[in-house]
């Protein structure tokens, strides 16, 4: 770009328009905090329209086009027409951006590129009064509420998705809260060991004959407990007395020996050979006086 119009005239509109664009800057940036303030609303106007015609003035035709577009939205704005929303200002921002590259190039004496296409329709889209259809959609954005967010996967752990730990690394996690040998499950070895021997479950209440003839030499002595073999005789001879009440002649003879010595208790036939004894003769009766 040749510049044939004097070099004064244009370091004077560099120095302006470049303080200008600074205090844009800030102003857009209380803009975001104040939309409804009219006063901010006009001093962004102007700023921009003020860069426009000293660009113009040196046809400088792609600055021109850029500061045009965002002066006519804040011309909307400033009118109460439009209202400011975030999609607004991330366009807004983006023209301010392209702005400064363009003075950058106008200052290295360099013709300034031109707006991308898709800038400029936004611009003169938001330049437009608003239309019901935006208004509706502008709240729908707004009250929309946020996507929930997705539950981070769980990692698998290097055994394969067991959260179970060992019993090893269990009793090392009590020895280390509670001091070793102190956790609540130190002595469930001594009060199983403790425990009787009925608790071995509870389906199955009987116990078997190691197990009972243990229990009588505990309480006997061991070796003094009578065994089955001897159990089962007794219960043998009960069953065979209660079955017959009559004893033998020599079942008899026996006891009788156990009560009286042996061989001094009287036989049958002894019984038989003995005489029966007389009467006693009454007494006299005395005569009458």
């Amino acid at each position: 770009m040749s510049f044939e119009m004097d070099e004064d005239i244009l370091q004077d509109f560099l120095i302006e328009a470049g303080e200008i664009l600074e205090q844009l800057s800030e102003q857009l940036v209380e803009l975001e905090n104040d939309p409804e303030n009219s006063d901010l609303l006009n001093a962004i106007f102007r700023g921009f329209h003020t860069v426009k015609g000293g660009a113009g003035f040196l046809n400088v035709h792609a600055l021109v086009d850029t500061c045009h577009g965002a002066e006519n939205v804040f011309d909307t704005l400033r009118n109460h027409q439009r209202k400011v929303t975030s999609e607004l200002m991330d366009v807004i921002l983006q023209a301010l951006d392209t702005i400064n590259a363009q003075f950058a190039q106008l200052q290295a004496r360099d013709e300034p590129e031109a707006a991308s296409d898709e800038l400029l329709q936004a611009l003169h889209k938001l330049s437009e009064p608003e239309t019901e259809d935006d208004s509706a959609a502008d709240e729908s954005v707004a009250e929309a509420p946020p996507e929930p967010e997705q539950p981070a996967a769980e990692q698998p752990s290097s055994d394969g998705g067991i959260d179970e730990i060992q019993d090893d690394e269990f009793e090392a996690l009590l020895d280390e809260l509670h001091g070793s040998g102190k956790g609540p499950g130190a002595n469930k070895a001594d009060d199983a060991a403790a425990a009787p021997a009925s608790g071995k479950g509870k389906d199955d209440d009987e116990i078997t004959d190691d197990e009972f003839e243990a229990l009588l030499d505990e309480l006997h002595g061991s070796g003094k407990a009578p065994t089955s073999a001897e159990k089962q005789q007794e219960e043998q001879k009960k069953a065979d007395k209660s079955n017959d009440d009559e004893i033998t002649d020599d079942e008899f003879e026996s006891l009788l020996d156990e009560l009286r010595g042996q061989g001094k208790a009287p036989t049958a036939a002894d019984k038989a050979a003995q005489p029966k004894a007389s009467p006693k003769p009454g007494k006299a009766s005395k005569p009458a006086e």
